[in-house]
């Protein structure tokens, strides 16, 4: 795996390098047998990259954007590690996956991806004791793209609440559902990032052969 360690996120630099990739907000497409994230992928490959500095950032980003460096602090201190900036973490094993890590430290062994979501997200977060299912596949794509990983922190944070940090160990030994309540489906981390990792390869050969069927045209 390779670290940018001095590459600075939403700049104009990562953003064309996560181009035509699969990051963690868009892993879930991996377990989906459609070819949605493939003509994603695609659309990316066929047109030049376009920066656009103004692009729209909610209040909800915003707050993220504030907080997290007091999170990665809070971290840091949870965990008795030094968490570290890293723009990107290319997987060396397909080129199609990466992510961009919250925190990670520097032997790239231990990981954290924190949320400062809004009171209702982060009751019921605290009330299930669970990491949110919109995150899980995030927190899963960590493993995937990096194979050094060991530890992995889902945070949730809101320091207007009385429970400001809420905080979910993960390691490739933890079982996680990505099926349902009513039909679970049921793997360790580690045997689900080898599935996501076979499917990658998978997207990439058949990215490459439907850019070779477009130069036909």
């Amino acid at each position: 795996m390779i670290a940018h360690w001095d590459l600075v996120q939403c700049s104009r630099e990562w953003h064309e390098l996560k181009w035509g990739k699969v990051g963690g907000s868009s892993s879930k497409g991996l377990f989906v047998k459609s070819d949605t994230l493939l003509i994603q992928v695609l659309s990316e490959h066929i047109e030049p990259f376009i920066y656009n500095p103004d692009g729209y950032v909610s209040d909800d980003m915003q707050r993220g954007i504030d907080l997290e460096p007091v999170l990665q602090h809070r971290m840091s201190k949870f965990a008795k590690v030094e968490f570290k900036n890293a723009g990107w973490l290319q997987s060396e094993r397909c080129s199609l996956i990466g992510i961009s890590p919250d925190g990670i430290t520097a032997d790239l062994t231990v990981s954290y991806e924190g949320k400062c979501p809004q009171p209702k997200k982060h009751a019921e977060t605290l009330y299930l004791n669970d990491i949110p299912s919109d995150n899980i596949h995030q927190c899963l794509h960590y493993f995937t793209v990096n194979e050094k990983l060991e530890k992995h922190y889902f945070a949730s944070f809101r320091p207007e609440c009385d429970y400001p940090l809420f905080v979910k160990l993960l390691t490739r030994e933890t079982p996680i559902n990505l099926g349902t309540k009513a039909k679970p489906v049921v793997k360790e981390i580690g045997e689900w990032a080898e599935l996501a990792n076979t499917e990658a390869l998978e997207l990439e050969a058949n990215l490459s052969l439907a850019l070779q069927q477009l130069d036909k045209i």
